[in-house]
């Protein structure tokens, strides 16, 4: 059996450690934020041999890094359109009764399934520990798939990054949609989508000289641009796009 042992530099909060056994590689990303509340992303599918399956949250979220009491959140639009819960205790997580239109339910950690390009909620007590990402590299890219709002009656969908290093968005949206991306320490930059590009506005100081005096003043100017970082989600605020998001 071929073993082959990668180590890459990602972004500065990011990092990649790889194994490729056979045809398969396997991956841990770690993510670090000091947000108490963190979206992140699904970049793998999970590990093991055979055909490609999606990863669980078992499989993907490291529960060992982190402090008991620490949820993740994850939508399950499969069945009942709710969100379901998972809890640190003793080292793994432990899914809480999810209350639906459909009535009481729960999904194991080991078997509830995460697909690429989709987002998760992580609240952490101790945001100074490091998230770990663990599973099998895709051989195929991942997607995300948006839901059309409009103005009228904004939709708005949690998506992640499905790749293992910083994306710069190039999609096609609907004029006036944005994206609300969380940075590091819980600011968040939000970016929207007009004249057939993304961007954001960002503050730049101008300063003029007028006879002896030097006045300072800021101004917004619009920077073209919209990067989702490796290992992370953000949220899209539709008045009219529905694009899917191919990484």
């Amino acid at each position: 059996m071929k073993l082959r042992l990668m180590i890459c530099a990602m972004a500065a909060s990011t990092a990649l450690f790889a194994t490729d056994v056979t045809s398969a590689t396997h991956a841990v990303m770690a993510v670090s934020d000091t947000a108490t509340n963190t979206v992140i992303g699904v970049p793998w599918v999970k590990t093991g041999e055979g055909e490609v399956s999606p990863a669980t949250i078992a499989s993907l979220v490291s529960a060992t890094s982190l402090s008991a009491g620490d949820v993740l959140y994850v939508y399950d639009d499969s069945s009942t359109s709710a969100w379901r819960a998972y809890t640190v205790q003793n080292g793994e997580w432990v899914a809480s009764t999810t209350i639906s239109s459909e009535g009481m339910s729960s999904v194991e950690a080991d078997a509830k399934t995460v697909a690429l390009g989709s987002g998760m909620i992580l609240q952490r007590s101790d945001p100074s520990k490091t998230i770990y990402l663990s599973g099998r590299v895709p051989t195929s890219a991942g997607s995300s798939a948006i839901s059309a709002g409009t103005a009228e009656a904004p939709v708005r969908t949690l998506f992640a990054n499905a790749s293992a290093s910083d994306v710069v968005l190039s999609v096609e949206g609907a004029v006036g949609d944005r994206i609300i991306v969380p940075q590091n320490g819980g600011a968040s930059t939000q970016y929207e989508y007009k004249d057939g590009a993304w961007g954001t506005y960002v503050k730049q100081e101008v300063t003029k000289t007028i006879g002896s005096r030097t006045i300072t003043s800021t101004k917004d100017v619009w920077t073209s641009g919209c990067t989702i970082p490796a290992g992370k989600g953000a949220w899209y605020l539709s008045v009219g796009g529905n694009p899917t998001i191919t990484w």
